[in-house]
C-alpha cells in the first residue's frame, strides 16, 4: 500500500512539472493525457502502477506511465488518471485576440478569424501575421464564426466564411459567403468576388448560432443552422444541417427538394440541438458535435433525411425521454454525461501520429484537454485526453500531420502538437 501511495505522489509531481509555465524562451512542452472510463475511479482502477527507484530518470518515469494501457468507454465519461504522454510535444506559434476559427490553406498559410470580423493570414515558415482586407462590413453579432478552404484551394484560392448578421429588424441571421483570397505582394492579402452561398431565415436573437461548416468526400458543403426551438419543422431552418454544392446550388439528391418550401430544399437532416462542430472522416462521412443543453453533449453521424430527435428525445436529459423510447429518431454514436461544451472537432488523417489516423480529436470550452475519440465503423469510444493549459477553441490538422490548437480568450495561444522528433 505504501509503495502504491508513493507512486501516486510521484505521478502528481510529474504532472505538476509537465503543466508548469516554462522559463525564458523555452516554449516547448511534453503534454499530459488522461485516460477515461465511465465506471471506475482511481481507487478502483485495477492497473499496476509503476514503482520508481531512486535512480529512475524523468524520461524513464514518462515511459513507464505512458505504457499504461488504454481505458475505453461507450457513452459518458469521468476522468480516471492523468499521465505524461511522450507521443506529443507542444510549441507556441503565436497569439491571437478572441479567435473564432482557423483553416490551413497550404503548408505555409493558416487563416485565422478573430472577433468581431477580423481575418488574418499567418505565414507558418516565419510566424508573420498579416491582416486580410475585403471582409464583409455588415454589423456582425458573433463575428466570422467559421472559415474553411475549398477542397481545391490550391487551384481556385476560394475560401468560405460563415457569419452572423444583424438585420434591420434587430434580429440575427446566418449566412455563408465565399470569396477568392488574393495573395498579393509585400504581405498584402484581400478577398474579391464575394458571393452569398447560404442565407438562413432571419429572426433569432439568442447565442445559439451553429454556423459551422465542413466539406464531405464528394465536395458538398454542410452548414449547421441556428437553434431556436423549431427543430422538427421543415418550414423553419433551426436545428437543421444545410447541404449545398460548392457554388451554393442545391444538390438534386437532397432529401427535401420536392417540398414546396424555399428552405427545405437545402436541408440534409433535422432535430439537432446545437451543432457547434463538424468534420468529415476518411470515408467522407460528416460527423457533428452538438451541445446538449441540460442533457448530454452528443457526437452524431449524419444520415440523409436523418432526424436526431430534439426536442422530443435527448440523451441523459432530466426532462426528455431517451432515444431508445422512440426508435424512429437517430441516437448519437457517443455522448458525454459530464458536459464538455463542444467547440471544435477534426478527424485526423496524417502520418505523424499513426495511432490517430481516422480518429476524431474533440475540444470543448468546459475542458482543458483534447479528447481522442476512436471511430471504428459504428463503434465509437473515447480513448484518452491530451492535457492542455486552457480550453481549446479550435483544432486543425496541418498538411504535415501535426495538430494545431488555439485557445479561447483575448490572448489566445496557438499551439503546434507534434511528435518529439518533428
Amino acid at each position: 500500500m505504501a509503495s502504491r501511495m508513493q507512486a501516486f505522489v510521484i505521478a502528481g509531481f510529474l504532472l505538476a512539472a509537465c503543466s508548469a509555465e516554462p522559463s525564458g524562451d523555452d516554449k516547448t512542452r511534453v503534454l499530459v493525457s488522461e485516460s477515461v472510463d465511465g465506471t471506475v475511479t482511481p481507487a478502483d482502477l485495477a492497473l499496476p502502477l509503476p514503482r520508481f527507484g531512486a535512480g529512475t530518470t524523468a524520461s524513464a518515469e514518462q515511459s513507464m506511465l505512458a505504457a499504461e494501457h488504454e481505458v475505453r468507454i461507450t457513452g459518458g465519461n469521468s476522468p480516471v488518471m492523468a499521465m505524461p504522454d511522450s507521443r506529443f510535444s507542444m510549441t507556441e506559434k503565436g497569439r491571437f485576440r478572441q479567435p473564432r476559427a482557423m483553416a490551413f490553406l497550404s503548408e505555409d498559410l493558416l487563416l485565422v478569424a478573430e472577433f468581431p470580423r477580423t481575418l488574418k493570414l499567418m505565414r507558418v515558415a516565419d510566424g508573420s501575421v498579416h491582416r486580410v482586407t475585403g471582409v464583409p462590413d455588415e454589423y456582425f453579432i458573433n463575428s466570422l464564426v467559421d472559415v474553411v478552404a475549398h477542397p481545391d484551394f490550391s487551384e481556385n484560392q476560394i475560401v468560405y466564411l460563415c457569419t452572423i448578421v444583424r438585420g434591420a429588424s434587430g434580429r440575427d441571421s446566418l449566412g455563408v459567403k465565399r470569396a477568392q483570397l488574393i495573395l498579393g505582394q509585400d504581405g498584402i492579402y484581400y478577398l474579391v468576388g464575394l458571393q452569398d452561398i447560404v442565407a438562413s431565415l432571419a429572426g433569432f436573437s439568442s447565442q445559439e448560432y451553429g454556423c459551422r461548416m465542413a466539406f464531405d468526400g464528394d465536395g458538398k458543403l454542410y452548414v449547421s443552422g441556428p437553434f431556436r426551438g423549431g427543430t422538427q419543422s421543415l418550414t423553419l431552418d433551426d436545428g437543421k444541417i444545410f447541404r449545398v454544392g460548392d457554388d451554393g446550388q442545391v444538390p438534386a439528391d437532397n432529401p427535401f427538394v420536392e417540398l414546396d418550401d424555399y428552405y427545405a430544399k437545402y436541408f440534409w437532416s433535422l432535430g439537432h440541438r446545437r451543432p457547434d462542430a463538424m468534420a468529415a472522416d476518411t470515408a467522407g462521412r460528416i460527423w457533428v458535435l452538438e451541445h446538449g443543453g441540460n442533457a448530454a453533449d452528443e457526437l452524431n453521424l449524419l444520415e440523409r433525411a436523418g432526424n436526431y430527435g430534439y426536442p422530443v428525445v435527448a440523451k441523459d436529459s432530466p426532462t426528455l425521454p431517451q432515444h431508445e423510447t422512440q426508435p424512429s429518431f437517430i441516437a448519437p454514436k457517443f455522448w458525454w454525461k459530464d458536459r464538455i461544451g463542444p467547440a471544435s472537432m477534426i478527424v485526423h488523417s496524417g502520418e505523424m501520429f499513426p495511432e490517430l489516423q481516422g480518429n476524431a480529436l474533440v475540444s470543448g470550452e468546459l475542458i482543458s484537454s483534447i479528447i481522442h475519440v476512436k471511430l471504428n465503423g459504428e463503434d465509437v469510444n473515447e480513448v484518452s485526453r491530451i492535457g492542455m493549459l486552457k480550453p481549446i477553441k479550435e483544432i486543425e490538422e496541418a498538411p504535415d500531420g501535426s495538430i494545431w490548437a488555439i485557445e479561447f480568450g483575448a490572448e489566445a495561444r496557438l499551439w503546434r502538437l507534434a511528435s518529439p522528433l518533428n
